[in-house]
């Protein structure tokens, strides 16, 4: 039987396991640290499940559900009860359009009614309505886009917040075609961009009763305790792999405990981590790896006394970058989620740090909560004492898709296949950052890894 070794227990590495082991495969996942799950992370807050990471999916992207569903947990998936967000700009609380794709807005006269643009902001961006097609040939920035289309004001109160809250990048960097290919596609059907995205959502026929998101009452944890159970044999924890080389038409990974011979290699692990195992073998692979950017965030849990604490009016709230706070984003979770909202404690999950801003790194856990809470009292006057906080840091968790993204992954791909047949790399550091996206690219290479191994037979 053909052995598969996947370095690194992610969603990614685990679903590709999971695919191999399904279709009889002799797998094993090698884990660096002591738990699976990557930056699905559920915790403990206040005697309650909290997630630490991505606390939610999109339901547009099939797989994070199927998933779900093939692991007998897609029933007990819920949706948000709030979908209204709103956003801290200009030193107060404004309420989102809603009308709005992705932070871009679609109805003048509501943008009109809202205290949320000026009216020259408002006037730049409804000569996207007239203005001709200056359309980029090759990709181009998400920022570009807005900018030229739709102004600055528009780029840096809506869509330069609610992007980067999603992956703590910078949208003037963040490659529109690898980035947000959504946003791209919803681009391209007329010169304006509002008539365009227009257009394609009419074609899209969506239900707007449909959720936007799901999660599990319990945490997304609950995925990977569950893909866990499954590959129980076939994990190996606290096992860091330091390098690969081909012997005898075998790939052998060396590890900190020993050495692993395997037919196929799946490297799943952050790029500039699998650059370094890599580098001995192939070092122009190991160098295109190793160039892909990433951003550091933390999260910050807190559960307050609800007795002490004004409900807030939504999901949530984005801070724009002109504000200047550690804060990027705030989910009220008890506002957002039913199973959180009939509690004794109130739950808040605050995101700080993006791309061009580690200040949250040079803080300690009690500095980092102090500042934020400072920031929650100046911004929705929260004057309680937390029953419980938690900290949790991210450091170059987050890939930043920059322009020629997409180039950059093929001649990855081709290198691989030309000069390192076998091996395989998947992850958020190359086709998409959500947890749908990781899930397709893991079981992609799974399936890449199964043609390989199938030609050689």
């Amino acid at each position: 039987m053909n052995k598969v070794v996947i370095v690194g227990g992610g969603i990614s590495g685990l679903a590709a396991a999971h695919q191999l082991l399904t279709n009889g495969y002799d797998v094993s996942v090698l884990e660096a640290s002591s738990t699976i799950g990557g930056k699905i992370s559920t915790v403990e807050i206040a005697g309650v499940p909290i997630d630490g990471g991505p606390d939610a999916f999109l339901v547009r992207e099939p797989e994070m559900r199927e998933l779900c569903t093939s692991l007998g947990i897609a029933e007990k998936l819920v949706a948000p009860i709030s979908r209204s967000a709103k956003i801290w700009v200009d030193g107060s609380m404004q309420a989102l359009p809603k009308s709005q794709f992705l932070g871009i807005p679609l109805d003048f006269d509501e943008l009109s009614s809202l205290n949320l643009i000026s009216p020259e902001g408002i006037a730049i961006a409804q000569n996207d309505l007239t203005a001709k097609d200056n359309a980029q040939d090759e990709d181009e920035t998400v920022g570009s886009l807005i900018r030229r289309r739709l102004g600055d004001e528009v780029m840096e109160k809506l869509v330069g917040p609610l992007l980067g809250g999603i992956n703590a990048g910078d949208p003037d960097t963040l490659s529109l075609k690898s980035g947000v290919p959504y946003l791209a596609s919803a681009a391209s059907l007329d010169a304006s961009l509002v008539r365009s995205i227009q257009k394609f959502i009419r074609a899209s026929d969506r239900n707007p009763e449909t959720p936007v998101f799901l999660t599990h009452p319990e945490g997304l944890g609950k995925v990977v305790d569950a893909l866990g159970k499954e590959l129980k044999e076939k994990i190996i924890l606290n096992e860091r792999i330091q390098s690969v080389h081909a012997k005898d038409k075998k790939w052998i990974l060396e590890g900190q405990k020993g050495s692993y011979e395997a037919d196929s290699v799946i490297l799943t692990t952050p790029s500039y981590m699998s650059s370094s195992i890599i580098e001995t073998t192939n070092a122009k692979i190991a160098n295109l790896l190793s160039s892909i950017k990433y951003a550091s965030m933390a999260f910050a849990l807190f559960a307050f006394p609800s007795r002490e604490v004004r409900p807030f009016d939504g999901s949530g709230f984005l801070v724009a970058k002109s504000e200047g706070l550690l804060m990027t984003a705030c989910s009220w979770s008890s506002s957002k989620w039913e199973h959180l909202n009939d509690q004794e404690a109130t739950f808040v999950r605050v995101s700080a740090g993006r791309a061009d801003d580690d200040r949250v790194f040079n803080l300690d856990d009690d500095e980092l909560t102090s500042a934020l809470l400072e920031e929650l009292t100046r911004i929705v006057d929260i004057q309680a004492t937390p029953i419980e906080s938690q900290v949790i840091r991210w450091p170059r968790s987050f890939p930043q898709y920059e322009v020629g993204h997409s180039d950059k992954v093929n001649q990855i791909q081709k290198l691989l296949r030309d000069e390192a047949p076998g091996i395989f790399v998947a992850g958020a550091a190359f086709n998409g950052l959500g947890l749908s996206a990781c899930i397709r690219d893991g079981k992609v290479n799974a399936q890449r890894a199964e043609s390989y191994l199938g030609a050689l037979n």
